[in-house]
């Protein structure tokens, strides 16, 4: 998020960044779209982590659904994930059960006002962020590419080594090592039984890095239709840096999301009817994580 931000910042009036910019508003405010989003995460050449979904979503509807495969190693995992009638619906490939998060009244409100507070908008606020990142990330603008392609655009960005800006790779050291950090506990206390795929097994399989980590290069690419929508965003991060023996990793994490069918999308849907159902009742801290 803040390297996307400091290229947003960083523009200013640039041609790349105003293509972006209006491209990213304009996609957003369609009802419904089709994602196909796959990433993947390699340490020294070797392949850990991939994962691949496609995520269909309805905003005026409030319905979603996703069928996501994970590899770690030699472990497949698929997970299938409805979101339809105020009702969460998740279920593992290797089971047959389904299990059910039904929505009381509270969680309902809950979620209502969760979801209220985040529709709102404050242009002033929206505006002083970005003069704050621009402070911090400098200007970027001369390393943005606009390519136009007929009816459709391409906007780029590519930085190596310093052309990091020093905060960008102060806050990605942090994030990193919080994300090596071992968890176990929390998911013990939030109910890791109604989870439905195995988290511990894809979290031992990546590098935990604890020195003299630094974010090597960042790439972005957006490719925008005659539509002015986002039909491709990808992005590439290598990450060097130590783990606690002192051996040393580059890590370099891919994403590519794929985004068709605008407001012609339909999430899929599952009937229950015959099935085998688990419903659970989880707290307010598991709603905010499952949503």
């Amino acid at each position: 998020m803040l390297l996307v931000s400091s290229v947003y910042a960083g523009i200013g009036t640039a041609a790349g960044y105003d293509t972006y910019k209006s491209a990213i508003k304009n996609t957003a405010a369609v009802a419904n779209v089709t994602e196909k989003v796959s990433m993947s995460v390699v340490d020294n050449g070797k392949v850990l982590l991939q994962v691949n979904s496609t995520v269909k979503s309805n905003k005026v509807t409030d319905t979603d659904s996703a069928d996501i495969t994970l590899q770690s190693g030699t472990t497949a995992q698929n997970l299938k994930v409805y979101n339809q009638n105020d009702t969460h619906i998740m279920k593992s490939g290797s089971s047959n059960v389904y299990k059910v998060f039904e929505m009381d009244q509270e969680h309902r409100d809950m979620m209502n006002k969760h979801r209220d507070q985040m529709e709102k908008h404050d242009p002033a606020m929206a505006e002083q962020v970005e003069n704050v990142i621009d402070a911090l990330m400098g200007n970027l603008k001369n390393k943005v590419t606009l390519a136009n392609n007929g009816a459709s655009k391409e906007v780029a960005l590519n930085l190596t080594g310093s052309q990091i800006p020093a905060v960008v790779n102060a806050v990605g050291s942090v994030l990193v090592k919080e994300g090596a950090r071992d968890h176990a506990e929390e998911f013990d206390a939030h109910g890791a039984d109604s989870i439905v795929i195995d988290v511990e097994t894809i979290k031992d399989s990546l590098p935990k890095l604890s020195d003299d980590i630094k974010i090597e290069s960042v790439k972005l690419n957006a490719k925008v239709n005659a539509d002015n929508r986002i039909t491709n965003q990808a992005a590439e991060i290598a990450i060097s840096g130590k783990d606690a023996s002192g051996a040393a990793h580059k890590v370099v994490v891919k994403l590519n999301a794929d985004l068709s069918a605008f407001n012609s999308t339909t999430p899929d849907t599952v009937d229950l009817t015959g099935k085998q159902v688990e419903k659970l009742s989880p707290s307010k801290h598991e709603w905010r994580s499952i949503v």
